[in-house]
């Protein structure tokens, strides 16, 4: 008795004898479910598209829906969850798995959560449930600590044999994007008018960013000119790419992952941050011409990945430490000299 009348206090804001009886003996109204409401948004705002949403916002908030189905389905035995049984643990709960199970960034599962408070506002809204369960949840906002590849891990992604030509593709497509900086909705629009030829003859791509509208001025090394060149006049549409939505890609890169024998997970977009410390830090880029390159607003966007690099720095140069200890020293007499 005690759950059904703190539910209905939770939901309504007020519990009638009535009420109370009905919901004992299953009488009455049946319940929101979280995913199943979920699923009702995402259909309103995809006929929305082109009038008050666009196709990439659809897009935000189907990843937002796939990533919490995948927790709630896998902690909560009916698959779904009813809005009154929401609380500051369904929340944390949810952050925890982001963070440790699927590895997110910080910066990505703030937005997650963002999705989810404002599915929650439009359910009071809607009048199913009566207040919001966490309106002042704010995740852990610490500065995401940007993550790149090795050589030696570029180096066995890209010498691993695949079988399967999806593997096989999207394998290539992440090498691609390790050597050019492309975030993954810029591979998915590249275009062939995007590809120009200077009077030198060199290679480029010119490309307006998807996120932030600014122009990207890319060279074109040797490896993307042949993955360039083996996928040629397979995209649809004038697209350089035949390429699927990124959480099909994602799934896929997962796989990859495990056929290289990876310890640790990656993106698309981490193979940027790998194309922008590793490919061109690394190798005496400057940051002003890394800025254009990546199309940033302002070159101090730029300069965290310097400061990441020179993290990378530290970090190798306490190992160094670590092995070098002992092994070189001054005689007694040198050492009062200097």
């Amino acid at each position: 008795m005690d759950l059904h009348y703190n539910r209905q206090i939770e939901r309504n804001g007020y519990v009638t004898a009535e009420s109370l009886k009905n919901a004992i003996q299953g009488i009455g109204r049946e319940e929101a479910m979280l995913l199943k409401e979920f699923l009702i948004w995402n259909a309103e705002i995809r006929q929305s598209i082109g009038i008050t949403h666009t196709a990439s916002t659809y897009r935000a908030y189907t990843v937002a829906f796939e990533s919490l189905k995948r927790f709630v389905r896998g902690k909560y035995e009916p698959g779904d969850i009813a809005f009154n049984e929401l609380d500051y643990s369904f929340i944390e709960d949810y952050v925890f798995y982001m963070k440790t199970n699927r590895g997110l960034a910080a910066k990505t599962v703030y937005t997650q959560v963002k999705f989810i408070k404002r599915l929650l506002q439009r359910a009071v809204h809607k009048g199913i449930i009566s207040r919001h369960p966490f309106p002042d949840y704010v995740p852990d906002s610490s500065p995401v600590i940007r993550r790149w590849l090795s050589k030696e891990e570029l180096d066995k992604i890209m010498g691993t044999s695949l079988q399967k030509k999806n593997m096989n593709f999207i394998r290539n497509l992440f090498v691609f994007a390790s050597f050019t900086g492309l975030a993954y909705v810029d591979l998915y629009n590249l275009k062939q008018e995007n590809m120009v030829t200077d009077r030198d003859g060199n290679k480029w791509i010119h490309q307006k960013r998807t996120k932030t509208g600014t122009e990207a001025h890319i060279p074109l090394l040797d490896i993307p000119l042949r993955i360039l060149e083996k996928y040629r006049g397979t995209g649809k549409d004038g697209k350089v790419f035949d390429l699927s939505e990124y959480s099909v890609a994602r799934r896929t890169l997962n796989l990859v992952k495990r056929e290289c024998k990876l310890d640790k997970p990656i993106s698309f977009h981490m193979a940027r941050h790998t194309w922008a410390t590793l490919i061109c830090l690394s190798n005496g880029i400057s940051i002003e011409i890394l800025s254009r390159m990546m199309g940033h607003r302002n070159i101090s966007t730029t300069q965290i990945y310097a400061e990441a690099t020179n993290q990378k720095i530290d970090e190798d140069m306490g190992l160094l430490e670590e092995r070098i200890e002992n092994k070189y020293s001054f005689t007694k007499e040198e050492i009062n000299n200097v």
